[in-house]
């Protein structure tokens, strides 16, 4: 190729300008910068009812757990409801209300979703394991451990096996945490709302009833 033909191809190219890449580098560098100030907003952002859960937690004065074990008959879900939400009564406003259920989302910022929640996670099939359905009650121990609120904890549903020795030692352990919390922190009662003529449920209320938690 000649000198005269590389020339003529070369001049088909855009012409560069001295400062084309200041201005390409400039350009990179707004996007970099705008990606990171875009990241840090979204990710401190909180949503609506974060912050109502974060200031309903702020000026609770008691703390309402209930686990929920496994489906049960829409009758008797509706009556246990209603005995929760007796129970709470005009305190909704100051009652951190939380649900131990794979379900459902566990806080919830008024008694109306509480209800809701609970409806729910009493009306949808679970197939939980017997180990599984004590780590919840444990989980709830390890929140228990975390304020010094009064605290209420209702036991709804059935467990999945009718002998639940494979399962005393930890909740045993999680009962003695219980108990150590009411007697030093704050008062921490239990309330059966198991059917007791299923064997495995009386023989899991039993070890409640032995540290005298109101099974």
């Amino acid at each position: 190729m000649s000198t005269e033909e590389f020339d003529d191809n070369a001049s088909m190219l855009p012409p560069t300008t001295k400062n084309g890449w200041l201005y390409f580098y400039i350009i990179v560098a707004v996007l970099a910068v705008t990606a990171v100030v875009l990241g840090a907003l979204y990710r401190d952002s909180t949503k609506p009812g974060e912050v109502l859960s974060r200031q309903k937690l702020k000026s609770a004065k008691r703390v309402v757990y209930t686990v929920v074990f496994s489906r049960i008959e829409q009758r008797r879900a509706d009556s246990i409801i209603d005995v929760i939400t007796r129970d709470i009564g005009a305190d909704t406003a100051t009652t951190d209300m939380i649900i131990g259920s794979p379900t459902t989302d566990p806080w919830c910022a008024s008694i109306g979703e509480y209800r809701r929640n609970l409806r729910k996670a009493m009306s949808t099939e679970t197939k939980l394991p017997l180990g599984k359905q004590s780590v919840i009650v444990s989980m709830i121990g390890g929140l228990l451990t975390k304020n010094e609120l009064p605290a209420t904890l209702y036991l709804v549903g059935n467990l999945s096996q009718v002998d639940v020795s494979t399962i005393v030692p930890r909740t045993t352990r999680t009962i003695g945490s219980f108990e150590i919390r009411s007697r030093i922190m704050g008062p921490v009662t239990v309330v059966n709302c198991m059917d007791t003529t299923h064997p495995g449920n009386a023989a899991y209320a039993k070890l409640f009833r032995g540290k005298g938690l109101g099974m």
